[in-house]
């Protein structure tokens, strides 16, 4: 999504600059000062989001700041306001909000320098039900599919997002630890082997029925998961949400969409308006894009174990320099040629993998590295999730 601001910007120079002006391109010292809102209110759950940060020039390469200390409050047509937390740098947040179905709700800004902004007046826009969530599997991805409709007749702009989760395991089992010079079993709540990593989506994915002769949204691709690909070894899980949208919201959603996708020159065609509902009540502020959104969501979750798919799909994710172990070797023995470490020298920083038998004797352990026996290393937690199946 910093990408997709960094051009932002661009196009915001040119609308803002004049188009009589001789237009010189932004360069990678050139400072911007534009706050990015993304917001929304699911009036299903109560729960009202806000992610402000700063916009960033297309020629540099930092990340996106986030926006921190900023007075986030939500405010409906009564007068109610309820405020937000900031639950994280820039990440603002509350619960419980009492929504009323007729009501229709803004989010005001006022930042750590003063700058003061709102969203539009916004009413609830219904979202249908998912019809199902599928997916397929071809020579290269796994593609996630989506399929709704609405009967009524009224929605016919729609977003989805979504979140992964995954079962993997490590390279190495490690049976062993090392306490003070003395090897001994782990404890299944020891055991470092398998983990759960989730990720949320990032890109904007978008579909619309007004080009169709019904309103019914079939097959369409929401996600892809290459092959060979870590999320796909043991079991995979996705969790889709679907969105109703109103048309300006679709259209400021798609314009954002497509200048994400282009990372093209001066000489491409640029959008001739970021369409937004973010306003500043100050003139002499600095400017706001963004959008906050008000409706309610639905969910539908899939499981995606690895024997359900395509055996060319069914291999194992290889982590480079772990095999073949080296090793401990704990008395003598034949079985063992070439012995890393003696079991005198162990310390506590040593990784130690799984058994090495001769004859039913124990004579040695092989030795690892956390990268290939702790499954934290690549980014999961030991912890299953609640939901998974």
């Amino acid at each position: 999504m910093r990408r997709a601001w960094a051009k932002l910007f661009l196009t915001a120079t040119v609308l803002f600059g004049g188009c009589l002006d001789p237009y010189s391109p932004p360069v990678s010292d050139t400072e911007v000062d534009i706050l990015v809102v993304d917001g929304f209110l699911d009036t299903h759950e109560g729960i009202a989001n806000v992610s402000l940060s700063k916009a960033v020039p297309l020629s540099s390469t930092s990340e996106s700041a986030a926006e921190p200390g900023a007075t986030v409050t939500l405010l409906d047509d009564d007068g109610s306001a309820f405020p937000l937390q900031e639950v994280s740098v820039g990440q603002y947040r509350v619960t419980g909000v009492p929504v009323k179905p007729t009501a229709k709700y803004r989010v005001h800004i006022r930042t750590q320098f003063g700058n003061e902004y709102q969203s539009d007046l916004m009413g609830i826009f219904q979202t249908p039900p998912i019809d199902s969530v599928t997916w397929i599997a071809d020579e290269e991805e796994l593609t996630i599919r989506i399929n709704t409709h609405d009967a009524s007749d009224k929605t016919k702009y729609f977003r989805w997002t979504f979140e992964e989760t995954w079962a993997y395991h490590a390279a190495v089992l490690s049976q062993y630890k090392v306490i003070g010079k003395q090897y001994v079993d782990r404890t299944p709540e020891e055991m470092i082997f398998y983990c759960w990593n989730t990720q949320p989506s990032t890109n904007i994915v978008i579909g619309t029925t007004t080009r169709l002769s019904e309103n019914l949204i079939s097959q369409t691709p929401v996600a892809y998961v290459p092959k060979g690909s870590q999320k796909l070894s043991m079991k995979y899980s996705i969790q889709v949400t679907q969105r109703g949208l109103g048309e300006e919201e679709y259209t400021y959603l798609d314009q954002l969409r497509k200048t994400t996708e282009s990372i093209g020159g001066l000489f491409d065609p640029q959008p001739s308006q970021v369409p937004g509902n973010i306003s500043r009540l100050d003139p002499s502020s600095p400017l706001a894009i963004g959008y906050f959104g008000v409706g309610n969501t639905v969910k539908q979750r899939i499981f995606i174990a690895a024997a359900e798919l395509p055996r060319s799909f069914q291999v194992g994710y290889p982590v480079p320099g772990c095999y073949p172990p080296d090793t401990v070797c704990l008395i003598p023995t034949a079985a063992i040629k070439n012995c890393t470490l003696m079991a005198q020298d162990l310390t506590e920083a040593t990784t130690l993998g799984g058994a090495i038998y001769a004859n039913r004797t124990l004579v040695g352990i092989t030795l690892t590295s956390p990268r290939c026996a702790d499954c934290r290393t690549m980014g999961g937690v030991l912890t299953k999730p609640d939901f998974w199946q």
